[in-house]
């Protein structure tokens, strides 16, 4: 079983009279990329904030590698990591320079750790180059290395691609899987762009007015239970329509050349065996995967993103 890098507690913020985080109770893996989702005004950031002890925790806690950030805040938030959106640098220093000043806040951080985290982000032949001189996309990876120098359990990244390009957004989340996948890091990532998440991360946790209404498995997971729906171009449509109806309860659609039917994964193989065994040409199938984009929509019932 794979351990448990953060624990979130019943997890309550109230201001004044008003609750805004309504009991939040999940944990995040070690070696995991989770996504924090939400809509504007869910409590996203204010959880965020808790998280790393920016603001008090009204009840319940979050612990960090088993401690606490209420009761043992300094042997907690050592193990954390954290970028919120651009890293401000040293503009006149090289990059080795600005990693140097970083490690001064930090004890034991040696220049071979330096150099490991700036192997690890694929900064090697800029690392001596003035930090002003980098683009956007280099800045973000300085910064996670910066946040990688005292080697934490956890990463915390509030919108890491933030006004990237498609190169550099695609280049941070090959630096992010990386982390997660040899560091064995528990990667937090917020951010607007759902199809990123659904590339970069394991699993995501949807949030809505305060409470969490979902954790849902992004990578590698396949439910047979959920009914998928196929689309196939068969011929003879009629007949093939008429067989269909004779062996499932749901309806079977028509949509120009092809049919629709919503039946289990499971099940797909045995349709097809039987439609081939009533002499029907069968010239292609389609199962349509609902992508992340639809399942937020569909459990938030909203269409903006904090």
């Amino acid at each position: 079983m794979v351990k448990a890098a953060m624990q979130l507690v019943n997890l309550k913020k109230t201001i004044g009279k008003k609750p805004i985080i309504k009991g939040l109770d999940f944990e995040i893996r070690a070696g995991e990329v989770f996504g924090f989702l939400g809509p504007n005004g869910a409590g996203k950031t204010t959880t965020i904030r808790m998280m790393v002890g920016l603001i008090d925790i009204t009840e319940g806690d979050v612990l960090i590698e088993g401690k606490s950030i209420k009761t043992d805040f300094k042997g907690a938030i050592q193990h954390v990591g954290a970028i919120v959106e651009n890293p401000e640098m040293y503009p006149f220093l090289s990059g080795w320079k600005n990693l140097k000043q970083y490690a001064r806040m930090v004890k034991g951080v040696t220049d071979q750790r330096i150099k490991e985290v700036v192997g690890l982000v694929g900064l090697d032949k800029a690392i001596h180059e003035k930090a002003g001189r980098y683009s956007l996309g280099m800045r973000q990876r300085l910064g996670i290395a910066q946040a990688l120098l005292h080697s934490p359990s956890i990463l915390i990244l509030d919108e890491p691609t933030n006004g990237l390009d498609p190169s550099g957004i695609r280049e941070i989340r090959k630096y992010i899987r990386n982390l997660a996948e040899k560091e064995n890091v528990a990667v937090i990532v917020s951010s607007h762009l759902l199809t990123e998440i659904e590339l970069m991360c394991d699993r995501i946790g949807v949030i809505k007015n305060g409470e969490l209404i979902a954790i849902e498995e992004v990578k590698g997971t396949e439910n047979e239970e959920l009914l998928k729906e196929v689309h196939l171009e068969v011929e003879p449509l009629e007949t093939a329509k008429a067989f269909l109806e004779t062996q499932l309860a749901n309806e079977v659609g028509v949509d120009g050349k092809e049919l629709s039917i919503s039946v289990k994964r499971e099940e797909i193989p045995h349709i097809l065996k039987g439609l081939v065994e009533q002499g029907i040409s069968i010239y292609s199938v389609r199962v349509m995967q609902a992508t992340l984009e639809d399942k937020f929509f569909d459990l938030i019932g909203e269409n903006t993103i904090e």
